[in-house]
């Protein structure tokens, strides 16, 4: 399978503990929200799952209510991570940021109180995946009222630099067709090298390139790889690809991608 990694949802404010585009969230400290999410592993998926019946922020502005013996106002971000199992169970609920006890307590009673969600899947099947959400909270104590609203990222001058790789972009780049059509070039031309074949070795190599703005490969380096062989197979296939280029402000531009090409000795096909 192939996946892109680190994506971030522009509509509403979950953040996805996985792929396709590049929004990376640059790590301030070793404590920070970021690295924290990191840390939570990604689970592979084709389809991802979906809160029934609308939208899961709508859920959460519905149902918090005003903390029991909070008495100040809190204001500010809370993030939280979660995972939506294979039978649509909201589980693993924990707070990545914190605000107070009062608040915390309400955030997790809501997100551990969440309906079912439609499973996500892969080939078919029901899987789990993890998900993280980022809030803005307010709440005021003489009206007893609590509000759970999208987090606002802060507006950022644009300055066009032609030079510039980006991480994040408003447009982000996609190879031609679909997922199917990467599946399918990599099915038909990538080989599996004999030796690692033969001996049942396998693993995932995590690649990073930059898409340049005629969609063309640079850069391509193996950021993590089981095995040499498999390093030079996965750069070798990836060279020729060219991406449909992403924009920022409607103008094209390099862009920082990663992704992970996976090399199954069960199933060689299988990338």
């Amino acid at each position: 399978m192939v996946n892109g990694i680190f994506t971030a949802m522009k509509k509403v404010f979950l953040i996805f503990i996985s792929v396709f585009t590049c929004a990376v969230l640059k790590a301030q400290t070793a404590d920070s929200v970021t690295n924290k999410f990191n840390k939570i592993p990604f689970l592979r998926f084709d389809v991802f799952a979906k809160f029934p019946g609308g939208h899961f922020e709508e859920y959460i502005e519905k149902n918090i209510r005003y903390p029991d013996g909070l008495a100040q106002n809190v204001n500010g971000e809370s993030v939280i991570a979660f995972s939506v199992d294979s039978d649509g169970n909201v589980v693993n609920v924990q707070l990545l940021k914190n605000l107070s006890p009062a608040v915390d307590g309400e955030v997790m009673r809501v997100f551990n109180a969440s309906p079912k969600w439609i499973p996500a899947k892969l080939k078919g099947n029901n899987v789990k995946v993890n998900i993280g959400i980022r809030l803005m909270i307010e709440t005021d104590n003489a009206a007893k009222s609590i509000k759970a609203t999208e987090y606002k990222y802060p507006v950022k001058t644009f300055v066009y630099d032609e030079n510039t790789i980006y991480t994040a972009v408003s447009v982000p780049p996609k190879f031609p067709g679909d997922i199917d059509s990467l599946h399918n070039y990599l099915e038909k031309n990538i080989v599996y090298p004999a030796k690692q074949l033969k001996e049942h070795i396998g693993g995932s190599v995590i690649l990073s390139f930059v898409i340049e703005k005629d969609g063309s490969l640079t850069d391509i380096k193996a950021v993590r790889s089981p095995d040499e062989q498999f390093s030079e197979e996965a750069i070798r296939i990836m060279r020729p690809i060219k991406y449909i280029n992403g924009s920022q402000n409607g103008r094209p531009v390099r862009v920082m991608y990663f992704m992970e090409i996976k090399f199954d000795p069960h199933d060689p096909s299988s990338h």
